[in-house]
């Protein structure tokens, strides 16, 4: 009977999980001029949820907000945790204009409130013209850029410490990265690409080879699918932005922090 017990309390705390990371998640992305967006959340297979998220949203000044991040851990209390930092990045890219500025913030909350947490993210600022992107990384993956008519790849930016570290010895980063008409940057957790007994490497290459300068929807569609028949342990959440064809917007400056 004990037994039992503890699987159904195991059973309810991973639904419990499940419905607070599907009550952060957004219920559907903005519909944003000049770009496409699409994203995909599936728990894992072993751990079933944990602490990835996305997120977008469009701040004051016409800049629009692109984030991917995972919370270390499994369960309710990465789930917990994963809310307050989205929620967290949210508040300081208002008063940031620089990304890497607004993870610097997050990485000293996170440090401080969050002890024993480890997070990685991904915060991405496409401006209003949707020409280029600004582009931060907390320890998370690189993106993957794919424009028509040439092969997928990895994104060249550098990658800083996670969020939850002490103060790191060097500033973090920012990227300035165009954005051609077409392109689509597609953005991961590591679920994704992390499978038992191989590097990391290998599940990289793979999913580049299957990242193309299609829609959002259609290149999220297509990895999910493709993810799905490897029956990942870890949970996964993809992202993708891509600049529509042409696109009939000036330019605006970035907000001022």
């Amino acid at each position: 009977m004990a037994g039992i017990n503890e699987d159904l309390d195991e059973l309810l705390g991973q639904a419990t999980a499940l419905a607070l990371q599907r009550s952060l998640l957004p219920d559907r992305l903005p519909q944003v001029t000049g770009v496409d967006l699409a994203a995909r959340y599936m728990p894992g297979h072993a751990f079933g949820v944990g602490g990835d998220w996305y997120d977008v949203f469009q701040l004051p000044s016409g800049w629009l907000g692109v984030v991917i991040g995972d919370v270390s851990g499994h369960g309710l209390a990465s789930a917990v945790v994963m809310g307050r930092v989205r929620s967290a990045l949210r508040a300081y890219a208002l008063i940031c204009d620089d990304p890497a500025e607004a993870l610097t913030l997050l990485n000293r909350k996170v440090h401080a409130f969050e002890a024993g947490s480890l997070t990685t993210a991904l915060y991405v600022m496409v401006s209003p013209s949707r020409d280029r992107a600004l582009l931060s990384s907390a320890g998370h993956l690189r993106p993957i850029l794919a424009a028509p008519g040439a092969p997928a790849r990895l994104a060249d930016i550098p990658v800083d410490p996670p969020l939850g570290v002490a103060r790191p010895v060097r500033a973090r980063r920012t990227t300035t990265l165009p954005l051609p008409p077409g392109e689509l940057l597609f953005c991961y957790t590591d679920g994704l690409v992390e499978r038992r007994g191989e590097v990391i490497d290998t599940g990289l290459r793979r999913l580049v080879d299957i990242v193309k300068a299609d829609t959002a929807e259609s290149v999220c569609a297509t990895v999910m699918a493709d993810a799905a028949a490897e029956l990942p342990t870890d949970d996964v959440a993809v992202l993708a932005v891509r600049r529509h064809p042409a696109t009939p917007y000036g330019n605006i400056g970035p907000p001022s922090c």
